[in-house]
C-alpha cells in the first residue's frame, strides 16, 4: 500500500475538499481528510498514474495560492471595481502558466507528505524569487494603466493563456453558477471571494476555454456581462 499526504493552510481546506473528489473519482484509493490534511493511500499497482495526477495538481494548487497572493500583495488598485481587480490578478496569475507547472512538478518528489506553505518557502526559493519580481513590475506598470484600459490588458492577458477545454457551458443554478465542459463534467468552482459574480470571472480565465455558452446572461450586472464578453470576445455565445 502506497499512502502519501498533503496539509494545507486552514483558509485553504476548500481545495482539499475539492482534491479528494477528484482522486476518489479517478483513482480505486483510500482517503481521509481531518482538519487542513488529506491522506491518501492506494495500492502499488496504481502508484505511477496517482502520482503523475497528484504532482499536477498539487503544482496547480501552488501557483493558483501563492502567485496570487504575492500579486494581491503588491498590486493595490483600489480605483478598480471589483470585478476587473480579480479579473487582472487571476489573468496574471495563470500567465506564464506552463513554465510554472513544468519548474514546480520537476521539484516534487512524492516520498511521504508535504506541507504545501513549508514546500513553496523552503524548496521552491527560486520561484518564489521569480514571482514577487514579477509582481512587482506588474505593480509599477498597472499603476500607470488608466481604468477604461483594463478591459484591453485583459483581453491580451487571456489571449496568452493556453486553452483548458475546448467549450463550457455557464448555468445559474439554484442560487450558484455551474460550469461544465463538452464531456459534461461539473468543473471545480473556486470561491475566492464573497461575490459570485466575480468567482465567475475569475473560474472562466483560469479554465480558459476556447468557447464559452453563456445560458445566464440575465442573471449577470452590466459589468460582469461587459467583462465576459469583452476579454473573451468572439468565444462568448449567448443561449437562453
Amino acid at each position: 500500500m502506497w499512502e502519501y499526504f498533503l496539509e494545507v493552510e486552514n483558509e485553504y481546506i476548500d481545495y482539499l475538499i475539492d482534491l479528494e473528489n477528484k482522486v476518489k473519482d479517478k483513482f480505486n484509493c483510500i482517503t481521509a481528510l481531518v482538519l487542513n490534511k488529506l491522506s491518501i493511500a492506494c495500492d502499488f499497482k496504481y502508484k505511477i498514474k496517482l502520482e503523475s495526477f497528484l504532482k499536477k495538481e498539487i503544482a496547480e494548487l501552488i501557483i493558483i495560492i501563492y502567485k496570487q497572493l504575492e500579486l494581491e500583495k503588491m498590486i493595490s488598485l483600489e480605483y478598480l471595481p471589483a470585478e476587473l481587480k480579480s479579473a487582472l490578478i487571476k489573468c496574471l496569475t495563470i500567465f506564464d502558466y506552463e513554465e510554472d507547472l513544468f519548474f514546480i512538478i520537476n521539484e516534487l518528489e512524492l516520498v511521504h507528505g508535504i506541507n504545501l506553505f513549508s514546500f513553496y518557502n523552503f524548496k521552491l526559493k527560486r520561484i518564489k524569487k521569480k514571482w514577487k519580481q514579477f509582481a512587482s513590475n506588474c505593480a509599477n506598470n498597472c499603476n500607470f494603466i488608466k481604468s477604461e484600459s483594463f478591459l484591453d490588458l485583459l483581453k491580451f492577458l487571456i489571449d496568452f493563456v493556453t486553452p483548458r477545454h475546448r467549450l463550457v457551458d455557464v448555468y445559474f443554478v439554484d442560487d450558484r453558477f455551474l460550469i461544465i465542459d463538452e464531456q459534461n463534467n461539473v468543473l471545480s468552482f473556486n470561491n475566492d471571494t464573497n461575490n459570485l459574480e466575480v468567482d465567475l470571472i475569475t473560474n472562466l480565465i483560469t479554465i480558459a476555454p476556447k468557447n464559452i455558452n453563456l445560458h445566464c446572461a440575465g442573471v449577470l450586472t452590466n459589468n460582469t456581462f461587459k467583462v465576459i464578453y469583452y476579454i473573451f470576445n468572439k468565444k462568448v455565445n449567448l443561449l437562453v
